[in-house]
């Protein structure tokens, strides 16, 4: 039996399991903090320094991003998970405004979200 669409499906009807869909023009990206800048990604910043004071970098990222939605892992991993406006944002626009706060050094790592888990 062929399927029918009553009304126009959704994103044109492309839609995968297993990827990321989105009515919306949103974006999900993880973020990998790191203080060096040196190449080595071996260094990730524990976002839970300070965590909940004014003026943490956790606090200082989420108010520079202005995240629809956020997830920091509550541990030393240095990661923080984020739904953004996909139309205003990029991998590449993260990584130069979360490397322009104190402390964050350029190999801090911006990848576009191939999953999301709520739990």
């Amino acid at each position: 039996m062929a399927v029918t669409f009553d009304v126009t499906p959704v994103n044109g009807g492309d839609n995968t399991v297993g990827s990321i869909e989105s009515v919306a023009q949103l974006a999900a990206y993880v973020i990998g903090f790191d203080s060096d800048s040196d190449g080595s990604d071996d260094a990730p910043i524990d976002l839970r320094a300070n965590d909940g004071a004014n003026g943490s970098l956790y606090d200082l990222a989420l108010r520079e991003l202005q995240p629809l939605m956020a997830y920091a892992p509550n541990d030393n991993s240095g990661l923080l998970h984020v739904i953004v406006d996909g139309h205003a944002n990029t991998a590449a626009s993260i990584a130069a405004r979360m490397e322009a706060l104190d402390g964050v050094g350029t190999d801090t790592t911006v990848t576009a979200a191939s999953s999301i888990t709520i739990a």
